[in-house]
């Protein structure tokens, strides 16, 4: 049995996958299991990768939704990534990190929300 904050997250990616669609990515993965954690959404855009953070806050109480991927969510995104693209074999793909922040009915894709060189990888 899922609790709150799982039913919440569920249906913020519901509402991302929607979304991203209706904006024409496609969509790859959902909820992307790596040992360092999950990627809530893996999609294409165009000839790009675009791995997707949601973020939903059901009121304004805890910040802004977008906050909440910090420096070390980033790190952690960009380490989950890389084991995608090493896993699919995508090394000479273009990626990037959106964040898909919603916060009450208010939804907003940041795109590129955070840069990671691809230094990083290797």
């Amino acid at each position: 049995m899922e609790n709150y904050k799982q039913v919440i997250g569920r249906q913020g990616e519901d509402e991302a996958v929607k979304h991203l669609l209706e904006n024409g990515y496609l969509i790859s993965d959902r909820n992307f299991k790596t040992r360092f954690g999950e990627i809530d959404i893996i999609a294409f855009d165009k000839n790009e990768i675009v791995f997707v953070e949601v973020k939903k806050r059901t009121g304004a109480a805890y910040g802004i939704a977008q906050s909440a991927v910090d420096f070390r969510k980033q790190r952690k995104l960009a380490k989950m990534a890389f084991y995608y693209i090493k896993t699919k074999h995508f090394y000479n793909r273009n990626f990037r990190f959106d964040v898909l922040a919603i916060t009450d009915n208010n939804l907003e894709l940041i795109k590129n929300a955070f840069i990671i060189d691809r230094g990083y990888f290797y």
